[in-house]
């Protein structure tokens, strides 16, 4: 018996042959496109979501360095006004010194001053003093001039010794 083949079976496959070529035609092709194009835009938001992670590393690298660069600007700045600070404290501690030996000086010779004076009133006082004990002793009354004279001659003579 050789192949009994049936018409059926034949157009069977003729028809499941056809079938084939128009879903390929018509349905695998559109399908395979959208899923392409699918695939393509799935692609394309990853290399985009890439782009901005890098770009967003980026930034975030970029802010730090700047943070870092104005951690060090402070610190600079920081640095500058203690110095500012520091340079100020001695020059005011240098015035006060300054106004402290003045205040002494002047307080030296004020004191001068006054020991000077005082002992001119006290050498005065011991020359009214002696000249109104030699007039008594003496029982007489000099007159200003003598007196002044003979009080200058005393005191240059106890200025001497």
């Amino acid at each position: 018996m050789v192949l009994n083949l049936n018409w059926e079976i034949i157009w069977v496959f003729v028809n499941l042959l056809i079938l084939f070529l128009l879903m390929k035609k018509f349905l695998f092709g559109p399908i395979t496109k959208l899923l392409d194009e699918r695939a393509k835009g799935v692609a394309d938001t990853l290399d985009q979501a890439e782009t901005q992670l890098a770009e967003a590393e980026r930034q975030k690298a970029e802010y730090t360095q700047q943070l870092a660069s104005a951690r060090g600007e402070a610190a600079h700045i920081v640095e500058e006004a203690r110095k500012r600070a520091d340079l100020a404290y001695s020059r005011r501690m240098d015035e006060v010194a300054q106004d402290v030996q003045r205040l002494n000086e002047q307080a030296a010779r004020q004191r001068a001053a006054d020991r000077e004076a005082m002992l001119a009133s006290a050498q005065k006082q011991v020359a009214d003093l002696v000249l109104l004990t030699t007039a008594k002793v003496s029982q007489r009354t000099l007159d200003a001039d003598a007196d002044r004279a003979m009080l200058d001659a005393l005191l240059e003579e106890v200025g001497d010794e």
